[in-house]
Parts: structure tokens; sequence; C-alpha cells
């Protein structure tokens, strides 16, 4: 069974703590997922923090941690969806906190 239908049927236990982030996250991830791409990065720099401007300003309602795991989140799996693409990146456990 494909954990897609498993969920459905709820035979796996959510992964996600915090639901009220996880319904942010797939606007979010349309959002910024253009900053991570390295065709629109800036010298061969990927334009991370852009993505944490454009987190907090879309979504005014977020605390500083929580758009850092957005943006964390979003990192991971762009990486994860485009292995090809994402040499230039570092890796989400090296990304900064921003403070905005």
């Amino acid at each position: 069974m494909s954990e897609q239908l498993e969920q459905a049927a709820g035979l796996v236990d959510e992964r996600r703590q915090n639901q009220r982030l996880a319904g942010r996250f797939e606007s979010a991830f349309v959002m910024i997922e253009p900053f991570f791409d390295p065709g629109q990065g800036w010298g061969g720099q990927s334009l991370e923090l852009l993505a944490y401007r454009i987190v907090r300003e879309n979504f005014p309602e977020l605390s500083g941690e929580e758009v850092h795991a957005v943006v964390v989140a979003a990192h991971r799996v762009y990486i994860e969806r485009n292995p090809q693409r994402s040499d230039h990146l570092p890796r989400p456990s090296e990304l900064r906190r921003v403070t905005l």
C-alpha cells in the first residue's frame, strides 16, 4: 500500500507537529521555491535570505521560529525534489536563523 493510501486510511501517524504551520507550508513553498533554484541565484549564491523575507511578509502571524521552520522545510523539500540542481545549496541543518 502506498504511503498516501496508508495516510488516507489512517494507518500512518501524522509526523507534523504543528498543523497550523503545515497548513501554510504549501503556499509558502510555491512562493519561495524559486529562491533555491541555481538559475535564480546571484553570482552563484542562492537567494534563501529573500525566502525568509517573503515568508515573513506573507505570513505576519508566524513567529521568527516558525518562519525559520518553514524555510528549512522548504529547503529540504527542494533538495529532495531537485537533487541534480541543489549542489550549490547549504544543507538545511546549516541554515542560520534570520531575524527580520
